[in-house]
Order: C-alpha cells, then sequence, then structure tokens
C-alpha cells in the first residue's frame, strides 16, 4: 500500500456540484475533445442512469468521502483493475475511485488509460484524472513494481496535447505540465518537449 498525499476532500454532492459550475462556466475555453479508437471517457459531473451497486458496498461508501485511509483499504481491497472499473462507472463513484488510485501498489496500469480519458474528456472536466496521475506519479518507485513503459508513454502523449494548448485555464495546464515532468523522470516523455511558459519569470 502506498501513502499519497493526506487531503479530504469534501462531500461527493459538492465534488459534483463543483466540477458542473466549473465546466459550465469555462466553457468558452474549451477545445474539441480528440477524437481515439479508446472506449469513451466516463462523465464524472453527471448523475449516472442508475444506482451504482458500488456505492451500496460499506468500503467504496465510506471511500466516497474520500478520506485517504479508507481510500488506502479500498486501494488495497481492489486493486488498480477494480479501481479502473469504478472509474469507468463515473459520477462520484468514479472520482473515489480516481482518488484511490495512487494507494494501489499496481497503479502504473492505469496510467494508460487515465491518459486516454484524459485526452478524450472536456479540459473542464480534467483535473481530477490529472489529479490522479500526478499522485501516481509522485509515489516512490520499487525495483519490484512492473513498470508500463508504454502506458506511460501513451499517458505523456495525452499530457503533451493538454498542456501546448495555451488557450486552456492555468488551472488545467499547470496539472497537467506537473504530471509531464513527473513522468520525463520515468522516461515517458522527453523534458525538452514539457511547455515552459508557466514556469516562474
Amino acid at each position: 500500500m502506498r501513502a499519497a498525499s493526506q487531503r479530504r476532500i469534501g462531500p461527493p454532492t459538492t465534488a459534483l456540484l463543483v466540477l458542473h459550475l466549473w465546466a459550465g462556466g469555462l466553457a468558452g475555453c474549451r477545445d474539441k475533445p480528440v477524437a481515439t479508437d479508446a472506449a469513451p471517457a466516463p462523465s464524472f459531473f453527471a448523475q449516472p442512469a442508475k444506482e451504482s451497486e458500488r456505492a451500496k458496498d460499506d468500503l467504496w461508501r465510506r471511500a466516497l468521502e474520500r478520506d485517504p485511509l479508507d481510500l488506502a483499504r479500498l486501494a488495497d481491497r481492489e486493486g488498480a483493475g477494480g479501481l479502473l472499473e469504478g472509474v469507468e462507472e463515473g459520477g462520484t463513484v468514479g472520482l473515489a475511485a480516481l482518488a484511490a488510485l495512487p494507494f494501489a501498489d499496481d497503479a502504473d496500469v492505469a496510467f494508460q488509460r487515465l491518459g486516454e480519458i484524459a485526452r478524450q474528456l472536456d479540459p473542464v472536466a480534467v483535473p481530477p484524472v490529472l489529479e490522479a496521475i500526478v499522485d501516481m506519479a509522485s509515489r516512490p518507485r520499487r525495483q519490484t513494481e512492473p513498470l508500463d513503459a508504454p502506458g506511460l508513454r501513451s499517458c505523456g502523449e495525452a499530457l503533451l496535447a493538454l498542456a501546448d494548448q495555451k488557450s486552456l485555464p492555468k488551472n488545467v495546464r499547470a496539472p497537467a505540465i506537473s504530471a509531464l515532468r513527473l513522468l520525463a523522470e520515468r522516461g515517458a516523455v522527453a523534458l525538452a518537449a514539457i511547455p515552459t511558459d508557466l514556469d516562474p519569470k
């Protein structure tokens, strides 16, 4: 089990409302999502069409409140594969799954899918995905951990596409650039390719 940033995010209904308002307020800044052959990206700020079975599970229900201890327990039980299934569900369950991914020992396997999601989402809906990628890439590496090099490179390409769009808000580009620098340490992207226009002058 891996430690991640010890922060507590507000209740899931608040998270949905904030993301919904954010998407509406920044609508003028959006660029058209890139078409890919990947599975469609989930929506994290829309109410699911049907009630979530995961939300009825005690551990998932506690993880919806984003307490780090509960997120770590969920990651330990589900692993990256189970958490990615939660991500695909979208809504508050998807947000909780994103928050738990950095705690999973096998989180590296999620980089490729998160990159695909980031590439498809409207940029104003990307921040929760970027936050998960940053936290995952910030984890100390173990020699025993398998490194998904193609997945890391795919994720890096998706983040570069976001970071290079200077019309996007700083609070979208800045975390993308932070994630890219962390991925560069793993050889997933060339450091020289990462934009520097947001660096302090």
